[in-house]
Parts: C-alpha cells; structure tokens; sequence
C-alpha cells in the first residue's frame, strides 16, 4: 500500500475513494466517491472545500474537518467511465458509507453493476488493501507542527548569532 503525506501527491489515475472519520474502535467511512483523476477530486473536498458534498446544499454533507484518512482504490477497468462508475456503486456496498450521495449512473454503469462476475472482483477488491492511503492531520496536529517547525527555525537562528 501506498503512503503519502500530501493531497498534492495523489495520483491524477482513476480511482475509486473513501474518507474516513474518526479513529481506533471509533473509525468509520465517511464517504465513497470516484474520480477520473483523483487529485483533482479530492482537492475540491479538503482543500478548496467547494465540492457540492462540503458546502452544505444538500440535507446531509461531509464536514473536511473531522476526515481523519483518505484511502483509494485503482483499477485497470477504471479507465472506462462505466466501470469506474460501476465499482463506487459497488464500493458503497462494501464501505457502507455514512454518507451517500450518489446519482447520474448511466445505464451501461447500472447493466455493468449487475454483472455478477464484474461485482465479485470489485467486491474482492474493495474487501482488501487499498491501492493506497493519506492520513490527513487535524488542526491540533498542524498547529503542533507549526509550533515545532517554529522552535527548529528558533534554534537555527541562535546556532546562525552564536557562529558570528
């Protein structure tokens, strides 16, 4: 499994994502959601914060705030929109997100969902590792980090007057 400590290095590949809330016993899919290019999903949920599932216009959303880890999983069906499509469908089965917000599957993505061998290789696949995951910091944690990134530069900067 792949792991990365930034949004800016997920791969732009089709992926099929879950967000995850919480932690330990308290850990929970928050959402499951498929991208072309995954970077460029994920970006709108946790960075810009725009994407239609974080702004709040809909009865239930996703809160960026409390996602604890970002996990995906690639595919070399993926590359073909139904079968991208096809494996969310699928990965909602399996994940049992929190929240659903899925709608516009085309026909061929429903026909292709039904497909039972098509089902059991992704079912397979959702049940096992993930291609990859990026945990993600909460704000005490970065705010720890600053403070630290701080005193490092502090020390740096004594070490630089006391050579002088």
């Amino acid at each position: 499994m792949i792991e990365l400590t930034n949004i800016s290095d997920l791969p732009n590949a089709p992926a099929v994502y879950a967000m995850f809330g919480g932690s330990g016993r308290l850990r929970y899919v928050a959402y499951v959601g498929l991208g072309s290019k995954l970077r460029g999903r994920v970006e709108p949920h946790l960075v810009r914060r725009d994407s239609s599932v974080t702004t709040g216009v809909s009865a239930v959303s996703l809160n960026p705030d409390f996602v604890t880890e970002v996990q995906w999983w690639e595919h070399p069906k993926f590359g073909r929109q139904d079968a991208l499509e096809a494996a969310e469908l699928v990965g909602l089965d399996v994940l049992e997100p929190a929240l659903r917000s899925r709608g516009g599957i085309t026909d061929r993505a429903k026909q292709l969902y039904q497909d039972r061998t098509f089902r059991e290789e992704m079912t397979a696949l959702f049940s096992g590792k993930a291609t990859g995951r990026l945990p993600i910091r909460s704000l005490n944690q970065a705010w720890e980090q600053i403070d630290e990134l701080k005193d490092r530069i502090r020390r740096i900067e004594e070490h630089i007057d006391n050579l002088r």
